[in-house]
């Protein structure tokens, strides 16, 4: 472990010492863009469709390779591509805005506060039945990115289940979350169209100081 390793480690308990979700002041209004998403309804591809092609969730990509909306390799699991085709990505790879972005100013505008500080952005759209299996992302002692979550759509107690670190969580509709996703997570939705914004966040010292600065105190 070097130096850059040990002050990233620092970062990281920094804020992984504020919780498992920390609620934060950035927010969207989420019937504006639930509205401006019908724009981009032939753009939307199933994710991870390679290793698990039957499951009903599907992914827009805020950012990609190209910059171009439908540049999806990113919305396959970097592990399982690596092992099966050899192909060796990053979270830098995919940080161009695709036109998704530029059609949700909402949601730009809470990603253009850590930009250019960001790795891979996008979209999720659970669907009836789609689901995540118990996983943790970001394994080991010093990660080099971070995720933001922010749900909205239909994230009604009695239509969208989260478990995170053994525990059901509501999440508020539109606003950002700091997410310890090292911690076990799993999402199962009952319904169409809950939606959650994916913020791969790049740890530094300025990103840090971000999520301190605008900590929900309240």
């Amino acid at each position: 472990m070097n130096n850059n390793d040990l002050e990233r480690g620092f970062l990281w308990n920094s804020l992984v010492n504020l919780g498992g979700l920390t609620k934060l002041q950035f927010s969207i209004d989420s019937h504006i863009t639930e509205s401006q998403l019908t724009q981009f309804d032939n753009n939307w591809c199933k994710y991870n469709e390679i290793k698990d092609p039957d499951n009903n969730r599907w992914g827009l990509a805020l950012t990609s390779k190209s910059g171009d909306v439908n540049d999806n390799k990113h919305l396959n699991s970097f592990s399982y591509l690596k092992s099966q085709h050899g192909l060796n990505l990053s979270e830098a790879d995919f940080t161009i805005p695709t036109a998704a972005y530029h059609g949700l100013p909402e949601l730009g505008k809470i990603i253009d506060v850590f930009s250019p500080d960001i790795g891979r952005v996008h979209l999720l759209r659970i669907d009836r039945g789609g689901f995540w299996p118990f996983h943790r992302d970001f394994q080991g002692a010093v990660p080099e990115y971070f995720r933001l979550l922010l749900f909205f759509g239909n994230i009604y107690p009695t239509t969208f289940c989260t478990i995170f670190n053994n525990h059901i969580v509501n999440f508020e509709k539109g606003r950002l979350y700091f997410a310890n996703t090292q911690l076990e997570h799993s999402v199962f939705s009952m319904v169409d169209n809950v939606y959650c914004l994916v913020l791969t966040v790049k740890l530094n010292q300025r990103t840090h100081d971000i999520i301190l600065q605008y900590l929900d105190t309240y």
